[in-house]
């Protein structure tokens, strides 16, 4: 019975490599049979990481984005809290809420079209799900997790989505000018928030949101390896196109 329910899967060409036949779809096998944590508590945080961005939650991403950007734009002082760029040059800009809001705005975009690229990446692979498991194998809070999941596997949105945000926020949020020396202050205080904000990004959000799709039967390793490249690759491609056009008062405030 399980080499008939791993054939559809092992026959899709996303997971026909010898990687994947060898490692990844035994380790992610290995992931979906894993029990159930004694600990409730352990459960409920695996359960969080894998609805984090279900479409009921994702609104709440939005909000953290503009008051990150909002926080990280007033510690500095305010004649030089935040720096957008015009033909290479800083222009000062005194609008904290303007810089959040434009921030915003882009990173919403960033999702789109992170969203549209993803379902693209599903309609052309269309590759199936792992196998649901029966009744007393289900897991604690399965049903919530897997709630609103399209048919198709390959690459996961979850993932492609916290690889956005995370990128987002890592890369304009606060924006690099806000570490330079410029003032005078070393420019520590934003720098170390930023070294430990990324690693919560880098080291435990997106990780744990691979992990719960694994975990929760939802995704195989290799849609979460793929979600997470499609949005770098979106990073270094459209996503500057798009920043570039949103401003903040009379200056463009992302570049590379």
């Amino acid at each position: 019975m399980r080499s008939l329910a791993r054939q559809p899967h092992e026959s899709e060409w996303v997971y026909s490599t010898t990687l994947s036949r060898r490692l990844l779809t035994p380790l992610s096998e290995y992931v979906h049979d894993l029990p159930s944590p004694s600990c409730p508590a352990i459960e409920l945080c695996i359960a969080a990481c894998g609805y984090a961005f279900n479409p009921v939650i994702f609104p709440c991403w939005p909000i953290l984005v503009y008051v990150t950007s909002l926080s990280c734009g007033g510690m500095k002082r305010s004649s030089s809290w935040s720096n957008a760029w015009r033909g290479g040059h800083r222009a000062a800009t005194n609008d904290a809420a303007l810089y959040a809001t434009n921030v915003t705005i882009a990173y919403l975009a960033s999702a789109l079209v992170t969203l549209a690229f993803t379902e693209i990446g599903k309609a052309s692979f269309a590759t199936t799900r792992p196998p649901t498991r029966s009744k007393d194998k289900s897991r604690r809070y399965g049903g919530l997790v897997a709630s609103l999941k399209s048919k198709h596997s390959f690459p996961s949105g979850d993932c492609s989505q916290a690889m956005n945000l995370c990128m987002m926020l890592w890369m304009y949020v606060p924006p690099p000018a806000l570490n330079d020396d410029a003032d005078g202050d070393g420019g520590m205080d934003g720098g170390m928030l930023q070294f430990w904000r990324n690693v919560v990004l880098f080291g435990m959000l997106l990780p744990g949101v691979a992990f719960a799709r694994v975990y929760y039967r939802c995704h195989w390793i290799e849609d979460c390896l793929g979600g997470m490249l499609l949005s770098c690759v979106i990073h270094r491609t459209i996503i500057p196109v798009i920043a570039t056009r949103i401003k903040t008062g009379s200056a463009y405030w992302f570049e590379f």
